[in-house]
């Protein structure tokens, strides 16, 4: 399989805040024993490295968040109640910044993302609510602890980059990009610091956030 161009540190080396915007539309892949999943990014969320202490990084480097400090374009996994979210690292090295990936719509390999749901949660789950939130697209697209700390800029395992072969890239680019307050967080809970692609159904929260 011909590789979709792969989104590369000079990407995410830039304000976190544009990063998390810019990464609408983009694809986020996962290729774990020669099966692929993937899909539309359509929600995410910056946290910052200064006046930000929803950010892990904010009390400074500790084992756990030691991911959000190496180069930009690797991987930041957290664990959260037995489940995981993906994050990725942004800005320079030592920085300590992150996007936090809130919610895909599923385009490749759905029969599989259902299986990994499915056997977490037990039930049989629909496309619009397959990837609608953090840890239910790591279930989906099988992102584990284990790829804490991977480069995701060698497009391998885990990545992300422009459409998939054959995909029209005007399909997937945001009409309209909502900015809101972030869901989920009680420090610095009025920052607009999350973006959405406005009124899509696989979008994270309330209807009225989407």
């Amino acid at each position: 399989m011909a590789r979709p161009v792969i989104l590369h540190r000079d990407f995410y080396s830039r304000d976190t805040p544009i990063v998390a915007r810019e990464l609408l539309g983009k694809w986020l892949y996962s290729e774990i024993g020669g099966q692929l999943t993937a899909g539309v990014i359509v929600e995410t969320e910056a946290y910052l490295a200064e006046e930000d202490p929803a950010c892990h990084a904010a009390k400074g480097r500790t084992p756990g968040n030691a991911a959000m400090f190496e180069e930009p374009g690797w991987a930041y996994v957290y664990p959260i109640h037995s489940r995981c979210c993906f994050n990725v690292v942004t800005e320079a090295a030592g920085v300590g910044a992150a996007v936090l990936i809130r919610a895909i719509e599923p385009k490749l390999g759905l029969s599989l993302m259902r299986q990994r749901r499915a056997a977490r949660r037990g039930t049989e789950t629909s496309s619009r609510e397959l990837c609608s939130g953090p840890a239910k697209l790591c279930e989906a697209l099988g992102i584990g602890r284990d790829f804490n700390q991977h480069d995701l800029t060698k497009g391998k395992t885990l990545w992300l980059g422009e459409p998939f072969n054959g995909q029209d890239p005007g399909e997937h680019v945001p009409l309209e990009i909502r900015v809101t307050s972030r869901i989920g967080v009680t420090s610095a809970k009025d920052l607009p610091l999350r973006f959405v692609w406005a009124g899509h159904p696989s979008a994270s929260g309330p209807r009225c956030l989407r």
